[in-house]
């Protein structure tokens, strides 16, 4: 069995080629103050925390700042002018608090004027994320960033949205594409009991301290959500490969203060914000964090093969299996016996036809890897979730597994000569 999408997010370890993140664009948007359902305590703090800590490692704000208690009109022109802005940008970032729902696998973003009585209502009284993220794709940028603190119990339950279904859906990533939401796609995130949600707090924390690359950024920041809940609560990441590594904060420096106190003058100085008031250049140790350039390390181009063989294995079977003849050695030591390239083709074969549509979740914190380099080789170890089925006979099964893939670099690239793996527990269903 192989490693899925899940894994996509290690990719983000490999530098940007060549680039720097001379222009950082960023829309926060915090709904709070709903007008026909329930409100939100934090949501609008939330956005105004993230807001000022972006600005504080260099983006800049559409508006300004936080845009906060957005109708359908107002965010609907927030995401057009967040398009605009990002012509020319480098890195984009979409940041969400509120209310947010799924309907028909697609993830909708709560106005706070929105009324639905019925499903067709959706389209035209709330934002799909598809569009923030179009926005994106049509731009240039190298990275895009979307974050949603949305997945809160849905509001609309008694309202006849009968397709309406737990927190979000998780959403296939975009080529140079990372999205963070604050929970595992179907599950229900906390809004907090201070001032801020779980979530916005550990992220504001994380993106202030200098050196951490964007995949460790958002593990930190899952494993102080975790904590911070007792485990009820655990961040989710997906992406696209992704050809660099960002950095939210210099390595060489802490970001600059942004809180009210630091005083008027301070906050010239701030990178980002020469659009409302101009400032001196700052010097070079003070400029705005910059995208990375170093040659990718062996274990990050591991992490890179095994991101692109999840991409591929998720498509259809020939797709696949047309991938795989191209990325298994000619012998591969399989679950335990050598086994020539044909047969291990013929047993994937057999998995995709018996299972037609597979979906796999990492468990982030199990993943374990370890190169050799005078060999070019590298092991890659852990445990993932996983939902099978097949819909022509109504079969199911779901459950955890262990895995343990090798990868061998030559001139070829790299091919796989290990494969292994155990169900831990399992689940079916007729």
């Amino acid at each position: 069995m192989l490693l899925r999408s899940v894994l996509l997010l290690m990719l983000l370890a490999i530098p940007l080629s060549g680039a720097s993140a001379e222009r950082r664009v960023a829309l926060v948007v915090g709904n709070a103050g709903y007008q026909n359902i329930t409100p939100l305590a934090n949501a609008q703090n939330d956005a105004t925390l993230i807001a000022e800590t972006l600005r504080g490692v260099g983006f800049t704000l559409v508006g300004g700042g936080a845009q906060v208690n957005l109708d359908k009109p107002a965010f609907d022109k927030a995401v057009q002018s967040f398009g605009n802005q990002l012509i020319g940008a480098d890195v984009a970032l979409f940041y969400y608090a509120g209310h947010g729902v799924q309907i028909r696998g697609s993830n909708y973003l709560v106005p706070v004027s929105a009324n639905p009585v019925r499903e067709a209502d959706v389209d035209f009284q709330m934002v799909d994320v598809a569009l923030i993220l179009r926005q994106m794709e049509g731009s240039g940028t190298k990275l895009n960033l979307v974050i949603l603190d949305a997945c809160r119990n849905n509001p609309f339950g008694g309202r006849g949205l009968r397709s309406a279904e737990s927190g979000l859906a998780q959403i296939r990533a975009p080529e140079g594409t990372l999205l963070s939401y604050a929970t595992q796609p179907g599950n229900v995130a906390l809004d907090g009991t201070g001032n801020h949600s779980p979530y916005s707090q550990a992220l504001s924390e994380t993106i202030r301290k200098p050196g951490l690359d964007v995949f460790q950024t958002f593990n930190q920041v899952g494993l102080l959500v975790k904590r911070a809940t007792g485990g009820a609560q655990q961040p989710w990441v997906s992406s696209s490969p992704i050809d660099g590594s960002f950095y939210f904060a210099s390595p060489r420096e802490e970001p600059k203060e942004t809180s009210k106190e630091a005083g008027k003058e301070a906050r010239r100085d701030e990178p980002g914000i020469a659009e409302r008031q101009p400032s001196p250049p700052p010097p070079p140790q003070a400029s705005a964090p910059r995208v990375t350039a170093n040659p990718p390390t062996l274990q990050q181009r591991a992490l890179a093969f095994v991101t692109n063989d999840m991409i591929r294995s998720e498509g259809s079977a020939a797709e696949y299996l047309d991938y795989a003849r191209q990325s298994i050695d000619d012998q591969v030591d399989y679950y335990g016996k050598l086994t020539s390239r044909a047969e291990v083709l013929k047993d994937k074969e057999r998995y995709v036809a018996r299972w037609p549509v597979r979906s796999y979740r990492l468990r982030t914190e199990s993943i374990r890897t370890s190169c050799d380099e005078s060999k070019a080789t590298c092991r890659i170890d852990g445990l993932l979730d996983f939902d099978l089925s097949n819909p022509a006979d109504g079969r199911k099964s779901s459950g955890a597994s262990s895995f343990e893939f090798g990868i061998r670099f030559g001139a070829d690239g790299g091919r796989i000569f290990f494969e292994s793996g155990k169900i831990v527990a399992a689940q079916k269903k007729k």
